[in-house]
């Protein structure tokens, strides 16, 4: 075979294996307990224990980029995605997601994930995950990580509203992202900060006062063309672009 023939050859597959394709199956067998070389695999919980179908997995090169392996979990919230193992095969971290239609947009939501550790492609591995609201991304996060939840970011007319007095109410307005029921949030600004984080993703319908003296304050959601009124209406959105996900939402809060 003449050289140039023997570099297509060499060149195509590995294009075919910098990204592969793992398709979801009606009933993937998950390894027991015992990593296969070529394979990581695991399982997709809810809080509750119960499993999360159609959660994406994504398995991506340490060593070279744009080099990832995909899988989706089935009914049972199993996974099951081959690796390439031949030269330079190298070692993978593992990703997770979950995609909820929320008003009629996408939302693509983050696993947590309590095994963050890199392996051998030739070890394999298994990493399970489990979809939250809120908390922790991954069980190496610290408090400066960006957490599950959405962040809040309020702004303030300073002449006008004290913020060490700043008190704020979201109410759920309707599901949250997941489709379940939140739960009215009754929070303070806190000192050095205007943001507040981790509240779960949803549509709220926000409310504002002044604690020390319980007079209600104006809100309105940024990007509105609405005025302040005692109440408003925010859904959190991405925070950067489409897919990605972390989500915010900003108001303004003034007197009436």
């Amino acid at each position: 075979m003449k050289p140039h023939r023997l570099f297509f050859l060499a060149a195509l597959l590995w294009n075919t294996a910098a990204c592969t394709q793992s398709e979801p199956s009606d009933a993937i067998v998950p390894d027991a307990g015992k990593p296969h070389a070529g394979i990581v695999s695991g399982r997709v919980l809810n809080e509750q224990g119960q499993p999360v179908a159609n959660a994406e997995i994504v398995a991506s090169s340490t060593d070279f980029y744009n080099k990832t392996s995909t899988g989706h979990t089935d009914a049972k919230g199993n996974y099951r995605i081959q690796v390439p193992t031949g030269v330079a095969a190298g070692s993978y971290s593992v990703e997770g997601t979950v995609t909820f239609r929320y008003h009629n947009k996408n939302y693509k939501m983050a696993l947590y994930q309590d095994d963050t550790r890199v392996f051998s492609a030739y070890e394999g591995a298994i990493r399970n995950f489990t979809f939250r609201l809120k908390g922790k991304r991954t069980a190496d996060d610290d408090a400066s990580a960006t957490p599950l939840g959405g962040t809040l970011e309020v702004h303030h007319q300073v002449d006008r509203v004290v913020w060490e007095n700043l008190e704020l109410m979201l109410e759920p307005d309707g599901p949250l992202v997941d489709g379940s029921a939140g739960q009215k949030i009754v929070t303070k600004m806190p000192l050095n900060d205007y943001r507040i984080r981790d509240i779960p993703v949803g549509q709220y319908r926000i409310t504002a006062r002044d604690k020390a003296t319980g007079q209600a304050l104006g809100v309105m959601v940024a990007g509105t063309n609405q005025n302040y009124a005692t109440s408003a209406v925010g859904l959190f959105h991405e925070a950067d672009f489409e897919g990605d996900t972390r989500y915010e939402l900003m108001i303004y809060v003034d007197t009436l």
